[in-house]
């Protein structure tokens, strides 16, 4: 396995990827993404930026994607029932916000979302921020599981922009990183 940026030539794969994942929330009852979002123009965006990942698997073929940066998120600013654990500024970011992971049906439970999650907090430090933040549907009980069982606090709820009918209310995670938060885990998969 290896986790790489994403291509311009990886997106039908991604798209199909989202559809995917898309397909598994509704299994869920979750109504998050059942509009048109994430669309191709957002991948497109995210690829050309630099910031959506894709992790390839032993033949070279993505199995899972997500978008990693270090940019402010309009949606945190406000947040209720509790509070971020660090600071940030409007357009001064500390942090690495993850949007967007998907994985491939037949290779949820094989620590992949693990691997992506361990790949914001390694870019946070190389980048010089104090965490990484990250929010989930309320309904999402898999990925909230997956970021409690990877060091992150829920600290609220926020809601989001786009939500196209859906809930808006996401639960807010963070988790902060330092060299002995990153140091410690040994990377699933190898990143380039």
């Amino acid at each position: 396995m290896e986790l790489r940026k994403a291509e311009f030539s990886d997106l039908d794969r991604i798209m199909e990827i989202l559809a995917d994942g898309r397909s598994a929330l509704a299994a869920l009852g979750i109504d998050q993404w059942q509009g048109g979002y994430p669309a191709r123009e957002v991948i497109e965006h995210d690829i050309a930026r630099r910031e959506a990942v894709v992790v390839d698997d032993e033949n070279g073929n993505p199995v899972a994607t997500a978008m990693v940066a270090c940019r402010e998120e309009f949606d945190y600013r406000e947040i209720t029932d509790g509070a971020w654990l660090t600071e940030s500024l409007p357009g001064d970011p500390c942090y690495v916000v993850v949007h967007r992971v998907a994985v491939t049906g037949d290779r949820k439970n094989g620590g992949i979302g693990a691997s992506i999650l361990e790949y914001a907090a390694w870019l946070a430090e190389e980048l010089g921020c104090s965490s990484v933040r990250i929010d989930t549907h309320p309904g999402n009980i898999p990925m909230q599981r997956l970021l409690e069982k990877n060091g992150f606090s829920k600290c609220g709820i926020i809601c989001i922009s786009h939500a196209e009918g859906a809930t808006p209310e996401r639960y807010a995670y963070e988790k902060m990183v330092g060299v002995a938060a990153t140091r410690e885990a040994k990377p699933l998969v190898a990143m380039r």
